[in-house]
């Protein structure tokens, strides 16, 4: 049994016998004290391991890593140097992973690959690409799986250890393509400014388009880091049609769906649960 799939056994094990212990009034102190001595990891310099859209956050015991979707064969790189300790195929729904063992004792395990780049024993660098994205395992469609394991055993959410909020880093390996779209960083404004054109609500993401002083914006939000927004120059395409870039990525939001492409390609479309425009 692969090591990161055991920590997860063990995890889930560990919630079930508390769930026992609540519903008898019991508390095992040596249980309580076991959990206390776990803390999150020291400062960690990791990098996005992918470009792409977050179209899944970290839900601790259920989903316990992040997903960022994009095309095919889009470049997975470590998010930090280490040894690569496994490299194959995961039984458990990861597909064709790779689990890179850090320095500092830290664990990053990359999911769903179409194709592995290395091998177990390779020493990798910082912004190596060791892999190309895909959907093998259980997946719909291709994006990166991305967990991160504190001294190996405990997962926590990468998200709050990433330097930046834009899934937007070059390949050490890779020359520097320039981007020829504006991107702008997350920002901390928690709603429109000015006037709202449309909004819409998927079961992950709240999104606006918004008008500020004469300038469409694209906002985005995930549902599980609602102090995060995403926001983007934006346009109007079509009647009711609006479309805002992120390097090679484009969103078009419709009143009905949002529609998600790279290098003109569809990727996917998110149809909204529940939708609101003005129609201007």
């Amino acid at each position: 049994m692969k090591k990161v799939n055991i920590y997860r056994f063990c995890n889930y094990a560990l919630m079930a016998v508390m769930s026992c212990s609540l519903v008898l009034n019991i508390v095992s102190p040596a249980l309580t004290q076991t959990v206390s001595l776990i803390n999150p990891p020291a400062t960690t310099n990791l990098i996005w391991p992918a470009q792409g859209v977050l179209s899944q956050g970290f839900i601790k015991y259920k989903h316990e890593g992040i997903d960022i979707a994009g095309a095919k064969g889009t470049p997975i790189l470590a998010a930090a140097a280490g040894t690569v300790v496994k490299a194959g195929w995961d039984d458990w729904g990861l597909g064709n992973f790779i689990e890179i063992k850090h320095f500092n004792g830290n664990v990053t395990v990359y999911g769903h690959n179409s194709r592995l780049l290395v091998s177990k024993g390779q020493q990798v660098k910082q912004g190596q690409i060791i892999a190309e994205m895909g959907s093998t395992g259980n997946s719909t469609a291709p994006h990166l799986h991305f967990e991160f394991y504190a001294d190996g055993r405990l997962a926590i959410n990468p998200i709050s250890l990433l330097q930046s909020a834009i899934i937007a880093k070059t390949p050490v390996n890779q020359p520097v393509i320039p981007t020829p779209k504006q991107v702008l960083p997350i920002s901390n404004n928690t709603d429109c400014k000015g006037t709202i054109i449309m909004t819409g609500e998927t079961a992950t993401v709240s999104i606006k388009v918004c008008e500020e002083n004469g300038q469409l914006f694209y906002l985005g939000k995930l549902k599980q880091e609602p102090n995060q927004i995403l926001k983007l120059l934006a346009w109007k395409v079509d009647n009711n049609k609006y479309q805002a870039d992120n390097g090679t990525f484009s969103y078009l939001i419709s009143p009905e769906k949002i529609e998600i492409w790279r290098n003109g390609s569809p990727i996917r479309a998110d149809s909204f649960l529940t939708s609101h425009g003005l129609g201007k």
